[in-house]
């Protein structure tokens, strides 16, 4: 009886520990959102005299220079929502599965990931192996962070000085008068000149909005300034990649003309609008804004004189609905026109 009443008070301290183990992950999972600690009131910053000069961001490592392909077509495979993890259930052998299929079929220029590639404890492992993978894959990429980009033990600054050891990662933690670790620019460039550019946009993760609310955070004015700045400098067609939908998605869902799904329970996007698509709109130069998180959410349409389009969430890592297959879309530009056109891929498609 002694032996087993010592087993028994062994299985119960183990079961405490076991208990003890998933209730602090649980809290962890709950207290890592990351809140700025300004708001587009209060934030302070200072736009350079200067105008922007690409020459000199590049130098500096805030942009890039990208040339066309000699036939004419640059193709950007563009991935969202991975949340790369570890774990007996995480299934991200299936997002390279995806990657690999996706570069044999359709031989990227470029990969953009517009945020949430990770989603873990683990982080910086996960991103060194991922950035491994594309260097094994001789595939360049950009990425810009996600609201869970950064959160739990490695930040973002942690991650993006991560990155510099990868020559294929094309990622930038972008200018000092600037909110976010991942805004800057890529230039596709012809005959030695700049016909359109890529920018990517940091969405950062969480906000305590009016009576304790929280919702999904906006971009700040430092970043609506620096955009302008870009955009005066270069003065050609731009793309905008972010990861949290602007509210103006949620205005298109709901006027009725957007082609495609919502399957998500709403359109998640920030509860103020700091102003960013009425920036976009001011010049004409850009001409779409290319989003994720919201994995089940896959439409796309015109909004007042600008693209709004979804992304294809292969969102292994969390969660997603049988009814949505998993997959990637390609953007493909050509030079001297503003114009793109866009395939949706699925692993149904590839039988994956």
């Amino acid at each position: 009886m002694r032996i087993i009443h010592t087993i028994l008070i062994g299985l119960c301290c183990l079961l405490f520990l076991v208990l003890l183990g998933i209730a602090l992950r649980i809290q962890l999972f709950r207290t890592t959102r990351i809140y700025e600690p300004v708001s587009m009131q209060t934030e302070q910053f200072t736009v350079p005299a200067e105008p922007f000069d690409l020459d000199q961001a590049i130098q500096n490592g805030k942009a890039f220079s990208i040339p066309y392909p000699d036939d004419e077509r640059f193709t950007i495979l563009w991935g969202t929502d991975f949340h790369l993890r570890k774990g007996p259930f995480s299934r991200r052998k299936r997002v390279y599965a995806l990657l690999q299929r996706a570069f044999e079929k359709t031989d990227p220029d470029l990969t953009v990931i517009t945020g949430d590639l990770l989603y873990s404890y683990e982080a910086l492992d996960l991103l060194k192996e991922f950035a491994s993978f594309m260097e094994e894959q001789g595939r360049y990429w950009a990425y810009s962070f996600g609201n869970h980009d950064g959160q739990f033990t490695s930040d973002r600054k942690t991650l993006g000085t991560a990155l510099k050891a990868y020559p294929h990662a094309l990622f930038s933690m972008g200018e000092d008068w600037v909110r976010g670790y991942s805004d800057y620019p890529l230039v596709l460039n012809w005959n030695g000149k700049p016909t359109q550019a890529l920018v990517l946009l940091d969405s950062h993760d969480s906000r305590r909005y009016a009576q304790g609310k929280i919702g999904p955070d906006y971009l700040y004015p430092s970043q609506i300034a620096w955009y302008r700045w870009v955009e005066d400098g270069l003065s050609v067609p731009l793309y905008a990649f972010v990861h949290i939908p602007l509210p103006e998605f949620k205005s298109l869902w709901e006027s009725g003309t957007a082609l495609g799904v919502k399957q998500d329970k709403q359109v998640n996007v920030s509860l103020e609008n700091s102003g960013m698509f009425k920036a976009m709109q001011e010049k004409g130069f850009t001409q779409a804004v290319f989003c994720g998180h919201d994995h089940l959410n896959d439409f796309a349409g015109n909004w007042d004189g600008i693209d709004l389009v979804y992304g294809r969430s292969a969102s292994y890592g969390s969660y997603g609905s049988p009814s949505f297959p998993k997959g990637v879309k390609t953007i493909t530009l050509q030079p001297n026109s503003p114009a793109y056109t866009m395939q949706t891929y699925t692993v149904d498609q590839w039988g994956l």
